[in-house]
């Protein structure tokens, strides 16, 4: 007949509880925009993202602290009354063109989504919100282009 190892049945018994109480605890934090789980990301404020799309051709603004873009519009396009979009080349990074659109819902919300990608570069930046805040991440190229 066999015998529980009493020290086997204590680790068992302390192991279960510590699983339990990390559960309970990862279950209790609410994500926050600095959660995201990207070490290279770049918030960027819905007016700077705005101002892409009221700017002349020639752009020249900050998007971000450190994120500077210098570029020239080289497609405005309109689909219906509710998405603009714009494509960009981007001087400030050679060989980068930004794909950038503004879809307002009927509502009178307005979302961004784009991307901005370099010629022969493995990385390129996704934009993406996060509880009401854009960002812009980086990620492998090969998955923006699959979008």
């Amino acid at each position: 007949m066999l015998h529980p190892n009493p020290m086997n049945t204590l680790k068992t018994i302390l192991s279960s509880l510590g699983l339990l109480f990390s559960l309970i605890l990862s279950a209790q934090k609410s994500d926050s925009p600095t959660d995201l789980p990207y070490s290279n990301k770049i918030e960027v404020s819905s007016r700077a993202l705005e101002s892409l799309f009221v700017t002349p051709e020639i752009v020249s603004l900050d998007l971000a602290p450190g994120f500077h873009l210098d570029g020239k519009i080289k497609n405005k396009s309109e689909h219906g009354n509710s998405v603009i979009s714009l494509l960009i080349k981007v001087d400030s990074r050679p060989g980068g063109m930004l794909s950038i659109s503004r879809y307002t819902d009927p509502k009178g919300n307005i979302y961004y989504a784009g991307h901005l990608l370099k010629l022969h570069e493995p990385e390129g930046l996704m934009l993406v919100e996060k509880d009401q805040h854009y960002y812009f991440i980086e990620t492998q190229q090969r998955f923006l282009v699959a979008e």
